[in-house]
């Protein structure tokens, strides 16, 4: 099915396809089973959210993710450095140097906005990066999600090798590009919208092992397949307080917060569809 859509929105140009995408997921998405956990996220996060406002905001995420799917075939008109690029960079001045040296550093997103250009717009600086990601679990789509990746201009390290590798790209003065705002199974409880979640704490051990800044890098949607992508200030590595394992909690909670102020921004460009916190988080949220 996913390749019968890419077959259809290709011919369009990059903006017709992002808000064909966004209409068509606007309406069908929540009647899919993947979207159960799309209300009770957003209860836990916006409890004080009405609940039409909950289900209106659910879906403009559907639609979000939809005009994300649509855009994959146009990703190399879209980004930093392609054809027709759509992509207003804005960086904080703390970051300047490192972008201008093309220092090795951390570059960390969350799943909003059009989450794949963050890649590119790191890239499109003439920046080397090497980003981790999840094979699907079917290897044919797995194979075509790549190759629409391939205009990102990055290597890809898959995710369950990925510690030792990212260690070796930054050594070669290589920087990585992570995006650790979802569950992990054998994450450490950090809050998260006021409430502790399952969460990896690779980035802060990157940067204060290797010394590296740890930048976060919103891609916010500001029309079809239009982003407006902003290097953040880097986040503190908390250097000095308590023991290593105090420190590297302290710099997740500092990234989750940043992650946080980008969703309370703009709910509707959250991709919030898995299960997040504990299940018994969920017998307390509104729905």
């Amino acid at each position: 099915m996913l390749g019968l859509f890419w077959f259809c929105v290709r011919p369009l140009s990059p903006r017709t396809a992002s808000e064909l995408g966004y209409k068509l997921f606007y309406c069908l998405g929540p009647r899919l089973k993947k979207s159960r956990y799309v209300l009770p996220n957003l209860g836990i996060a916006f409890p004080k959210m009405t609940q039409s406002q909950r289900q209106e905001t659910a879906r403009a995420i559907w639609g979000n993710f939809g005009a994300v799917l649509a855009e994959y075939p146009h990703l190399g008109n879209i980004a930093l450095n392609g054809t027709a690029p759509a992509v207003e960079v804005i960086t904080a001045e703390k970051v300047r140097p490192v972008l201008a040296g093309k220092k090795p550093a951390i570059y960390v997103t969350a799943h909003m906005g059009n989450w794949e250009l963050a890649a590119s717009t790191v890239t499109g600086l003439g920046i080397p990066l090497s980003v981790v990601y999840s094979p699907q679990s079917n290897p044919f789509l797995d194979r075509m999600i790549q190759a629409k990746r391939e205009p990102l201009g990055c290597g890809f390290i898959i995710k369950n090798k990925a510690a030792r590798q990212l260690v070796r790209e930054l050594q070669a003065g290589r920087s990585v590009g992570l995006l650790p705002d979802q569950r992990i199974d054998n994450g450490e409880p950090v809050p998260y919208f006021g409430v502790d979640a399952l969460t990896t704490t690779s980035p802060a051990w990157l940067a204060i092992r290797m010394e590296c800044p740890l930048i976060p890098l919103q891609v916010k949607r500001t029309g079809p397949a239009r982003f407006r992508v902003i290097f953040h200030a880097p986040i503190d590595t908390c250097n000095g307080i308590g023991d290593s394992r105090q420190q590297l909690y302290e710099v997740t909670k500092k990234l989750n917060h940043c992650f946080e102020q980008w969703v309370y921004d703009d709910p509707g460009q959250w991709l919030c569809i898995k299960r997040r916190w504990p299940k018994a988080a969920y017998n307390k949220a509104i729905v």
